[in-house]
């Protein structure tokens, strides 16, 4: 930064970030990095420690690869030690329409070169191989991991870390790229950590690529990691790129563009807030919704100062559910005998009742305000006036 030009139109605040940001941005990577996907099938070997989301991991590239590039997936896990994990694989796949490969020996030599044969029969474009976590790297695992790097020989020899698990994070990865060298990372429970910590220190460690990361529990909660992007989130100044790219993905275009009508039009009901309920449930929740937004700290500040758990979005459901079609329409038909009514139907208190009421006035209320001019102005003081400032 020393040296930087001044601009006399830019606060001397906003300026320090846009560096800070390009620095972290370099620091990254300068752009998002593709998949080896020259050979047929090209083999994916996925490692990590016990706990970090490895197996779940492994399900998520999978759906990602079929779902965005139009990939033929097989699965196979080499994990004998934890038959839980080869089970949990084996369901994922199964739920997801995800062709598996039954692990038929108790050596994980065998299981791989079986794996490799019934992927080529299976016309495979992609065999991604879990193996075995540990709650440390001993040398029995690592010595497991040469074993099947070296029948294998992949393409891609990916090592899943957990964003939360801190300084532990260098010696995890010195410990895996000594052994088999590594083509990359994938991120893990970045929605509970946005500061990254840990996606610096394994880039700038190993100058390897992070590929993805986790930003949900959901099996499409899986994005293609975008180091400006992420820069931008470590800062706090949101990613709302993702989070449209994102909406498109989960949530239907034609519907969308329907309950928006149905909202600025003022014939907002319990049916449109239903439909947005499902919709915020599809993109990972208010919280996960709110981890892409600027001042996103002081929005979940805001959110846990209000005693604000995501539950209460499925009990709000409950309680619509348990309307009547003429009260959806017109709540304001609902006295105290039809809240009783809806309470005991749903499972939940009649002051639950008055809450979503009360939510929904002020939804309305809310959709009014947009159509006037200076709403933008409001929204982004609410935010706390955070944006990527423009530096030419």
């Amino acid at each position: 930064a020393l040296g930087q030009k001044v601009i006399e139109n830019v606060q001397p605040g906003q300026q320090i970030i846009k560096i800070v940001s390009d620095e972290l941005t370099e620091i990254l990577g300068s752009q998002s990095s593709e998949l080896n996907l020259k050979n047929k099938p090209s083999v994916f070997v996925m490692c990590g420690l016990q706990g970090a989301g490895k197996t779940t991991s492994v399900a998520k590239l999978a759906h990602y690869c079929q779902k965005m590039l139009n990939k033929n997936v097989s699965l196979v896990s080499t994990d004998l030690r934890r038959p839980a994990a080869i089970d949990q694989l084996r369901i994922l796949a199964k739920n997801n329409d995800i062709q598996f490969i039954e692990p038929e020996s108790e050596s994980v030599e065998k299981i791989v070169q079986h794996a490799l044969s019934q992927s080529i029969k299976l016309l495979s474009d992609i065999l991604i191989i879990d193996t075995s976590g540990r709650i440390s790297t001993d040398e029995e695992l690592l010595q497991e991991l040469k074993t099947i790097y070296s029948i294998a020989q992949p393409q891609e020899n990916l090592l899943v870390l957990d964003s939360l698990m801190g300084q532990q994070a260098l010696s995890v990865v010195e410990s895996f790229h000594k052994t088999t060298p590594l083509s990359g990372f994938i991120l893990t429970r970045l929605d509970a950590d946005p500061r990254g910590g840990v996606a610096l220190s394994a880039k700038y460690q190993t100058g390897l690529p992070i590929r993805f990361f986790g930003s949900g529990e959901n099996i499409q909660d899986f994005e293609v990691f975008h180091p400006d992007r992420i820069a931008s989130r470590i800062l706090g100044m949101g990613d709302v790129i993702s989070l449209v790219e994102k909406a498109q993905k989960d949530i239907d275009e034609k519907e969308m563009g329907a309950l928006q009508s149905q909202m600025m039009s003022g014939r907002f009901s319990m049916n449109d807030l239903l439909k947005q309920f499902f919709q915020m449930k599809k993109m990972g929740g208010m919280s996960g919704m709110m981890s892409y937004m600027p001042g996103v700290s002081k929005i979940k500040n805001m959110m846990e100062n209000n005693d604000f758990d995501e539950k209460v979005i499925d009990h709000q459901i409950a309680i619509i559910r348990s309307m009547t079609k003429k009260e959806r329409i017109e709540p304001d038909i609902l006295k105290a005998s039809r809240k009783r009514r809806i309470a005991t139907g749903s499972g939940r208190q009649v002051h639950e009742v008055n809450r979503l009421l009360k939510q929904f006035e002020q939804t309305k209320k809310l959709m009014k305000q947009a159509q006037k001019p200076g709403f933008a102005n409001k929204l982004k003081n609410l935010l706390g006036g955070n944006q990527m400032p423009t530096i030419e």
